[in-house]
This record gives structure tokens, C-alpha cells and sequence, in this order.
């Protein structure tokens, strides 16, 4: 029989019995179609990710308190202070531009009749330079306000406060029942940091720590660097800084976490591959169900088709006539399900992408993965069936019953 005469049959074959073939494709599909997902979202978001990164600029690190990335969260551990700044300062390390420091609270702001809480953040005027905000209106905190009263404004607090489309500058706002000025209004410059300038409240770092809550304890550093290539070492002149600084002996951990953005982009991607492959591992499950239900499936197809088989044989058909018919049959089934599962992997990965906002990826070298490991399911479960099938000996399949 000739290959094309052969998939004729093949598909004829699945048509004939199209709705328990779609049920038997069902596990292919499902497992094809999370790894195409999972890949693709996975690509799009790191990718995401990298270009908000670039922004940003990546020539920077931080520093928060805390041994590990929980207590970083929870604000666990010795806190960063105002003194472990000055001793980065006078350690005179060379490839270090810039210091920005952060810290934060929780307060109610209030201006006129209308009133909220949210968080209240003082920083340095090099965060400026660092997150590089939208200005809207006004200007950002300077130098010169180390210990004013001025506040920047978030876009979305100053919705709430003064209502839509208002310049507030050179309006007074309320933290608690101190009265700040309004010097400016501010948004997020990039999605990375979701809306984090439009709902802040911004003011100096030395007014949150003298006048609100009366202490010198710092959330974060972010230190800039003047040549990326030697990011790395920085980071490890810094860190040996703070360990002298805060005493910590040669035999104890770090309670503090220093992380870059390149190294948090790393960590994401390690993250999301090892995530790939989970969710492959979940998917291999589905395509060893798939796998059985399509070997099921084609044993009923050899005994429905017994004396097809035994005609075939009669008239010449040889054995591995018969073999590579119910093979291509069974490769024919779970190639049309990893296909529908492609369609379905990508169409969800698109509307993910439409919907959050991310990049669109087509991971093609797993779809060539999936249609692979689709044809050889079918192959692999396909071979008992196909077998079973050629062995049948003519004059016994004609006298099926």
C-alpha cells in the first residue's frame, strides 16, 4: 500500500469515528496545550520584565535588612539605618555614582474635606534618578528640603484629594496633623512597579525620620554604579562595608539581602524555567493518559476491523501493510491533537498577553517539542494495537464474528 493511499485510510478511519476520536485526542490536548501556555507566558513575561529593567536602567542595586527574601517581606531582622549609609559613604569605593535611601509608613493624608490612607515614603532626591518617575506637575525633592515640609504628590492621591485633572501645587495636604506643601505631582514612568508613584506619598527622608516616626530606620538603600561590568564587585566591596559596620563575624550570616536587578532578572528566569518544567512533568501525565486512551481506542479499532484485516490479508495486504496502517492511524490522532493543543496554547497565550499587558512570544522550539512528543505518543501506544492487528491470520479474521 502506498503511504498517501495509507493516510487516506488513516483519516477516513478517524472521521468515520470523529467524536471518540476527539475524546480520545482530549489528554494530548490538555497536556500540549499547558506546556505551549505555561512556555510562552513564561517568555513573555520575562522578556516583560527585561524591558521595563531597561527603563529603569540596571546600573544599580539594593539593600534591605534582613537574611533571606521572607524577612525582607516582613521587615524581619536588624533594620538599615541612616549610619549604615555614612559608613557606604566613607568607604570611598570608587565605581559607586550615587546613594538613594527609602523608607516608609502607613498614614492618613488629608486635605480639605477629603481624607485616605495610604503609604507615605521618604526618600532621597537621588530616587529620582534611579526610578525616574513622571513629573506631572511641580517638581521632585531636592537637597535643599532634607527636612522640609514639601510633599510629591501621586497622580491617583491627588484624584482622591483635590479631584480630577488639579494642579495642587502650592497646595497644603495633611499627614496625621502635620501640614506639608505641595511641590509636585508624580506617576510611575514604567509597569514594573505597578503604580507605585501614582498612589505614594512622597516627602523628605529626613522629615518621615524626624518629624513622623521619630527614628532613622531605613526600608531600603539602592546604590548606582558607574560601570555596569563592575556591578558584581561593588556589591561585594559593599557588603564587606556593612558586615565591619555592623559587626558581624566571620562565622554569622548577613542580616541584610543585597540584590541587583540583572541578578533578580536571573532569579525570575530560573524560576520560570524550573516552573516550565513542573508544569511539563504535569503535562507528561495527561499525554500517558492520552497515550493509553488512544491504545485503547485502536484495540477496539482492531476488533471492529477484524475482517477488514483479514480481507486486506487475503488479497495480498502483507504485515506491514497492516502495521503501518493502525500506526499512522494512531500517529494521524495524537498529531491532530498536539496541533489543536498548539492553537489552543497560543490563542490562550494571546489573550494572556492582551489582557496583562505582557509581550506576545511564540516558543517555537516548544511547539516543534510538542508536535514531536504528540506523533510519538501515538507511535509508542500505537505499536500493541498496529501489532496486534498484523498478526491476525486471514482465514481467522474472515471468520470474525
Amino acid at each position: 500500500m502506498e503511504l498517501r493511499e495509507t493516510l487516506k485510510s488513516a483519516i477516513q478511519a478517524l472521521r468515520i469515528n470523529a467524536l471518540r476520536s476527539s475524546l480520545t485526542m482530549l489528554g494530548i490536548i490538555i497536556g500540549i496545550t499547558a506546556v505551549i501556555l505555561i512556555s510562552s507566558v513564561g517568555q513573555g513575561t520575562v522578556a516583560f520584565i527585561s524591558n521595563e529593567l531597561t527603563s529603569f536602567g540596571t546600573n544599580f542595586f539594593s539593600i534591605n535588612p534582613g537574611n533571606n527574601f521572607i524577612s525582607t517581606i516582613t521587615g524581619g531582622g536588624e533594620p538599615l539605618t541612616t549610619a549604615d549609609i555614612e559608613a557606604i559613604k566613607d568607604a570611598n569605593i570608587p565605581n559607586i555614582e550615587n546613594i538613594a535611601a527609602f523608607s516608609y509608613t502607613s498614614k492618613v493624608v488629608s486635605a480639605d474635606e477629603e481624607s485616605k490612607r495610604t503609604s507615605v515614603y521618604g526618600m532621597t532626591p537621588e530616587a529620582q534618578e534611579m526610578l525616574k518617575p513622571d513629573l506631572i506637575y511641580g517638581e521632585f525633592l531636592s537637597e535643599d528640603d532634607s527636612n522640609n515640609r514639601v510633599v510629591v504628590l501621586g497622580s491617583d492621591v491627588v484624584e482622591d484629594l483635590f479631584g480630577k485633572d488639579t494642579n495642587p501645587v502650592g497646595e497644603s495636604v495633611k499627614i496625621d496633623d502635620i501640614r506639608f506643601v505641595v511641590i509636585g505631582v508624580s506617576k510611575s514612568g514604567g509597569s514594573l512597579f505597578g503604580s507605585f508613584f501614582n498612589t505614594a506619598v512622597n516627602i523628605p527622608l529626613g522629615t518621615l525620620q524626624n518629624q513622623i516616626t521619630g527614628n532613622d530606620e531605613i526600608n531600603e538603600i539602592d546604590i548606582g554604579v558607574r560601570n555596569i561590568d563592575l556591578l558584581n564587585e561593588t556589591m561585594d566591596e559593599v557588603e564587606l562595608v556593612l558586615r565591619d559596620h555592623r559587626h558581624i563575624s566571620d562565622m554569622e550570616e548577613n542580616d541584610f539581602v543585597l540584590q541587583s536587578f540583572e541578578g533578580a532578572l536571573d532569579t525570575f528566569e530560573t524560576i520560570t524555567t524550573l516552573l516550565t518544567v513542573f508544569i511539563t512533568g504535569i503535562s507528561a501525565i495527561s499525554l500517558l493518559v492520552g497515550g493509553v486512551g488512544v491504545m485503547n481506542i485502536m484495540l477496539v479499532s482492531v476488533t471492529e476491523r477484524t475482517k477488514e484485516i483479514g480481507l486486506l490479508k487475503a488479497i495480498g495486504a502483507k504485515r506491514k501493510d497492516i502495521l503501518t496502517q493502525f500506526l499512522i492511524e494512531s500517529a494521524v490522532m495524537t498529531t491532530i491533537g498536539g496541533f489543536a493543543g498548539i492553537i489552543l496554547g497560543l490563542g490562550g497565550t494571546f489573550l494572556i498577553s492582551v489582557t496583562v499587558g505582557i509581550p506576545f512570544i511564540i516558543s517555537v522550539p516548544w511547539i516543534l517539542l510538542g508536535v514531536g512528543i504528540s506523533t510519538l505518543v501515538g507511535l509508542v501506544f500505537g505499536i500493541y494495537p498496529a501489532r496486534k492487528a498484523a498478526d491476525l491470520l486471514p482465514i481467522d479474521a474472515l471468520r470474525y464474528e
